[in-house]
């Protein structure tokens, strides 16, 4: 009990030296001496051993007090492993139970806290099956969390729930901290400082993203809220001195820049002066820690390696678990197959081979082959023809256990890897595959070779989102370069969720229906782009149900 309040007294260390200057439990104390030593691995952001703690603690057994620090470590090991629903559940139920009240406060907010990363689906879903005292922290919420960008209609909405609810606990401060949080949400850009390279390798890129950006901005409500926008060039060589002339010159927000190399470079600035939306992201190579010292830092991008791992969450949510992997034999295939394999896994799949192909065209044969097993089946017919010493008839079999295929290339890899499958006798596996296997254009003749390949794409490219801007893109910018189409969605983007960066960081559940894909934020500031699915059919993608 002692090691509990010197816990409760934000004195973890104290705690610890306590209880390791115990004799050996007891069965009396074990219980206690467990939960202690959960609480006190929380504090320190750990989550695997405080869970294997909680699991040698009887919560029957425990009293008024010891229940509300059980609750409240069941809710911060839950949101340790990002299951909100649970950490709602587990710090409502916390509140029950007697606090000091600056702990109360304390409480009040990691209820927020889980509910605020909790998807609207899921809300609801906890909603129907909640308790009352569950049902009124959800009612809250469902309420306040559409507003919060809007402080007369967050007044209003709290109101209406005050009116349900006078004498809930939420009134005493977490009210008062909803509407100094929707304070700072809300808060809007008057100046816009949008920077790319314009010159050199990623012009073209560069104009295409311009283009939608300012596209996204003339279409935007011409009132006392639309930004200033101020355009710069800049390559990675001078990203430093084009971004401070920028905040000189009013911005308040900076967009960019585009070149990985000057996003990294402005990332090692640390605290940065304004918000900014980068339009690249970080290798995994830099030490996160520097990436996440700015809480103004956003960053956003088309990132191949994002598609890779929606391609194996779409995979597995169609309940495939076994699969290979074929990929080009190049730095981008490499990345492709480590994302993919790496999601997969942490979505309890198997990786069965992982195979990568050449540029020459017996390469996507011998690929297939190998990844089939095709190869291992031919070594044993060969094995036998020579124990044998006789011509014997041979047909090679593939391997039986694989119910899943991601595929990473472009067209003229992809159109010839396809066939390859089906001639191998492998048409019935699913084939998984990201954006870069389309060109953005139907051509049928070109790609009835990929029926039956599934693709995740920018449902702005389906005429699924907002097809009146892709209607305008095709006419007035019809003689632009290959894959312009998709580089000005995300300029489009890029634009239209500057309102919604404070929002999204904070509630990470939040989805916003971009052109580019459904996006929503990581607690890292990275946007997060989830796809919309096709599959060629007669040569023409054809959408599918995510």
């Amino acid at each position: 009990m002692a090691a509990l309040a010197y816990i409760d007294g934000d004195d973890p260390d104290s705690a610890a030296t306590l209880l390791s200057e115990m004799p050996a439990d007891t069965t009396e104390t074990a219980s206690l001496s467990a939960l202690a030593l959960a609480a006190i691995d929380t504090l320190g952001n750990g989550s695997s051993e405080a869970l294997r703690q909680l699991e040698l603690v009887e919560p029957r057994k425990l009293n008024g007090y010891q229940k509300s620090v059980y609750y409240r470590t069941l809710g911060r090991v839950s949101m340790f492993n990002r299951s909100y629903s649970d950490a709602a559940t587990a710090f409502i139920a916390a509140d029950e139970y007697v606090l000091p009240k600056e702990k109360r406060n304390d409480l009040h907010n990691d209820i927020w806290r889980a509910l605020s990363h909790m998807d609207d689906t899921t809300i609801h879903t906890t909603y129907e099956n909640g308790s009352r005292r569950e049902k009124d922290w959800l009612e809250l919420a469902i309420g306040v969390r559409p507003n919060l960008h809007n402080s007369v209609a967050l007044a209003d909405a709290i109101e209406s729930w005050q009116s349900e609810h006078p004498q809930h606990a939420a009134n005493l401060s977490l009210i008062e901290t909803l509407y100094e949080l929707s304070e700072s949400l809300s808060a809007q850009s008057r100046h816009v400082a949008l920077l790319l390279p314009f010159d050199g390798t990623y012009g073209t890129a560069a104009t295409a993203i311009r283009d939608g950006f300012l596209s996204a901005w003339y279409a935007s409500p011409k009132n006392g809220n639309r930004p200033t926008v101020s355009v710069y060039s800049v390559d990675a060589s001078r990203v430093n001195g084009v971004y401070d002339m920028a905040v000189a010159n009013g911005a308040d927000l900076i967009v960019g820049p585009l070149e990985k190399s000057a996003v990294e470079t402005l990332i090692a600035r640390g605290e940065l002066p304004v918000r900014t939306l980068t339009l690249n992201v970080v290798d995994r190579a830099v030490d996160p820690s520097v990436a996440g010292d700015s809480a103004r830092l956003f960053q956003f991008a088309l990132s191949p390696e994002d598609e890779a791992a929606d391609a194996a969450e779409k995979a597995r949510s169609e309940g495939h678990s076994r699969a290979v992997v074929l990929a080009p034999e190049t730095p981008w295939g490499q990345r492709l197959t480590q994302e993919f394999a790496g999601r997969w896994k942490q979505l309890g799949g198997v990786v069965l081979a992982q195979t990568s192909y050449g540029g020459k065209e017996n390469s996507y044969a011998e690929s297939v082959k190998r990844a089939l097993n095709i190869d291992k089946s031919e070594l044993r017919a060969k094995a036998l023809r020579q124990a044998l010493n006789r011509t014997i008839r041979f047909e090679p079999r593939r391997r039986a256990d694989v119910d899943a295929i991601f595929m990473a290339g472009f067209p003229v890899s992809t159109r010839q890897l396809v066939p390859h499958l089906r001639y191998f006798r492998a048409e019935s596996v699913p084939v998984y595959s990201t954006s870069h296997t389309y060109t953005g254009v139907n051509n049928s003749a070109a790609d009835q070779d990929l029926d039956g390949l599934r693709f995740g794409d920018m449902p702005w490219l389906f005429g699924a989102a907002d097809h009146n801007t892709y209607t305008l893109f095709n006419r007035s910018w019809s003689n632009s370069a290959p894959g312009s189409g998709r580089l000005f969605a995300f300029g489009l983007d890029a634009y239209r969720i500057l309102p919604y960066l404070a929002r999204m960081r904070y509630q990470p559940g939040l989805r916003i229906p971009g052109v580019s894909g459904q996006l929503r934020m990581n607690p890292n500031g990275r946007v997060i782009r989830e796809l919309t699915w096709a599959r060629f059919a007669s040569g023409i993608p054809t959408l599918i149900d995510r």
